[in-house]
């Protein structure tokens, strides 16, 4: 039996440090029928050199050069448009791809034919210290994946296999307006449309360092990512007017945008409403959802600023369920609430829980 062709989708822009590597990975992959698509986007080091001689030693690497900097989106959109193969794996030219990843998301697919993307879980490591390597991990399950996704992105994106059919057929691509979260934004439409799963083991090696787009465009991601949740507004017939968004967007980032009661009661609205809804819409799976949105209230409450009056609060709300929380949940939530400590910024914060 014939195995299907798998197009490796791999954009590369001035990554003359990692890119032998990155590639390497997937030339190295157990599963050999692959195609690999790299588009060299005018790069200003030698990573089109790198890429070509590659190329000339491996008949599978194909080696496509922008006339201008496209950018990444309109870069993965014109790769998508050179992909031959019915699966599209993608991957980033400074990652690091495990030898079984591309087998056993082709397995999944092709076992799963209900589903049309599929992940991994990965490691997060930083180049200055490759053998620290922290564990990142999401919802396994579709129904549990959509209940994530509500609030953050659940697919990591360079370790992602997505079926050829969601561009060709459900007309979905990476769309210009949510720069620098355009995979959120195509998985939020996606998981409308279609099922979605992450594979239970981490195959991927996830590089981390300073010229990241969470590093650089901290404050537009942000921004963006409240279009995101715009998408799911639309589906599950939410408002999407910007005092709503501002409180879902608390909600997301389990940080009030006001410090006060009457704020933290609107997010608690808030999330008894998504509870009602899913009752109501069955969109994801009620128990995930239910201890999800727990999590989310201790954690809204540890970030409120509003001190240690915020217990009673946070016990008389129908959210709240000790069962749910572990103990360093806990201590982190006494600790914040007695200093008051300033989400991200206070130095306490910081030297303590980052």
């Amino acid at each position: 039996m014939s195995q299907p062709l798998v197009s490796v989708l791999i954009p590369c822009y001035n990554v003359e440090r990692y890119v032998e590597e990155s590639i390497n990975s997937i030339l190295n992959q157990t599963y050999r029928n692959l195609e690999i698509i790299a588009i060299n986007d005018c790069s200003t080091d030698r990573t089109g050199e790198l890429l070509q001689a590659m190329a000339a030693k491996d008949s599978r690497i194909s080696v496509f050069t922008n006339e201008k900097n496209l950018k990444l989106i309109q870069t993965l959109n014109k790769g998508i448009l050179l992909c031959k193969g019915d699966y599209i794996a993608r991957m980033d030219a400074d990652d690091i791809s495990l030898p079984t990843r591309i087998e056993k998301e082709v397995a999944f697919l092709e076992k799963h034919t209900d589903h049309d993307i599929v992940s991994t879980q990965f490691y997060a490591f930083r180049s200055e210290n490759p053998n620290k390597k922290d564990l990142n991990h999401s919802p396994t399950h579709d129904r549990e994946l959509r209940g994530y996704m509500l609030f953050r992105s659940g697919i990591c994106h360079p370790a992602v296999m997505i079926r050829k059919r969601v561009f060709s057929e459900l007309g979905l691509k990476f769309e210009p307006e949510y720069l620098h979260v355009e995979d959120y934004a195509l998985w939020s439409e996606a998981m409308y449309k279609t099922k979605l799963g992450n594979l239970s083991e981490p195959l991927l090696l996830y590089r981390v360092h300073k010229q990241q787009v969470s590093s650089l465009h901290e404050e537009l991601q942000t921004e963006n990512k409240k279009k995101v949740f715009k998408i799911h507004c639309k589906h599950l017939g939410l408002p999407t007017n910007d005092d709503f968004i501002n409180i879902y967007t608390s909600v997301a980032e389990c940080v009030p945008l006001q410090s006060s009661f009457d704020y933290l009661d609107k997010c608690e609205a808030f999330m008894i409403s998504l509870l009602k809804l899913n009752k109501d819409k069955d969109f994801c799976d009620e128990n995930y959802l239910v201890k999800l949105l727990s999590l989310t209230w201790l954690r809204l409450c540890a970030n409120s600023r509003l001190g240690l009056k915020v217990i009673k609060t946070m016990k008389a709300s129908s959210l709240y369920d000790e069962k749910n929380y572990t103990s360093r949940d806990l201590a982190i939530f006494y600790t914040k609430c007695t200093f008051r400590l300033r989400y991200k910024k206070s130095l306490i914060y910081k030297l303590v829980f980052r």
